[in-house]
């Protein structure tokens, strides 16, 4: 072998050597994608289920494998759910007992309790419901309130300049139309030496016009029955006329 053709050979080994790891280098380029672990889809599991067959030793068990079923535990199923029991009706449900709307005279009955007698004063009361303590009421009697004495109304005088009360009194000789209900009313009225100067001066209405003229004028009951110009001291003053 000549030097031309060792130099040739040497030359075509190093193209073939050359065109060899380009191809690979090529082929290294192009290559499958992957994907993260989350987007690869997990294998569907299914059991399969058959009823045990007599005789079959290699049959499962449906009871055993129905504890492995991959469906949801909230569907219904004839372990985890009852069939629908039947409601009563609306009349039915408080109605248990057919109504009856007559009775016989001999056979009415009306279990009503016995009457209660309302004791007639605090210790009969005391005695019937007896406190805690069983000597609380002992020598507890009745009080005795004592009868008002009827009036027809109240007079009250004052001072008109100091306000001291001077006269008070409950009138029991008064008789004032009573058409309807009347409130507290007030005069103003000057006495002098000789008894009264003019009628009593009405400031404040009982709201009863016949009530205001009965009590109030120079014929009133201030001025002729009470006769308030002889009862008072010259000066000026203030009657209140209450019911």
């Amino acid at each position: 072998m000549t030097a031309d053709a060792s130099a040739a050979k040497r030359r075509w080994v190093v193209a073939i050597a050359a065109a060899v790891g380009l191809t690979a280098a090529v082929l290294l380029l192009f290559r499958a994608p992957r994907f993260p672990a989350a987007a690869i889809p997990a294998p569907r599991l299914t059991v399969n289920l058959r009823r045990s067959v007599s005789g079959s030793e290699d049959a499962v068990p449906y009871e055993e494998a129905i504890f492995h079923d991959p469906r949801p535990l909230f569907l219904p199923t004839r372990w985890n759910s009852t069939p629908e029991v039947p409601r009563p009706e609306a009349d039915e449900a408080f109605h248990p007992f057919p109504p009856q709307l007559a009775f016989a005279a001999n056979q009415l009955r009306l279990d009503l309790p016995a009457p209660v007698k309302a004791p007639a004063n605090p210790v009969e009361a005391l005695l019937t419901d007896p406190p805690g303590n069983p000597i609380l009421g002992l020598g507890r009697t009745d009080a005795s309130v004592p009868v008002m004495p009827p009036r027809g109304a109240f007079i009250e005088i004052v001072g008109a300049g100091t306000g001291t009360p001077v006269f008070s009194r409950a009138l029991a000789d008064a008789r004032p139309p009573l058409t309807a209900a009347w409130q507290p009313l007030e005069f103003v009225v000057e006495v002098d030496p000789a008894g009264l100067v003019g009628p009593p001066v009405l400031t404040v209405g009982s709201g009863v016009p016949k009530v205001d003229a009965y009590f109030g004028g120079s014929e009133g009951y201030l001025a002729q029955n009470l006769r308030v110009g002889e009862l008072l001291n010259p000066g000026f003053y203030r009657i209140f006329v209450g019911p």
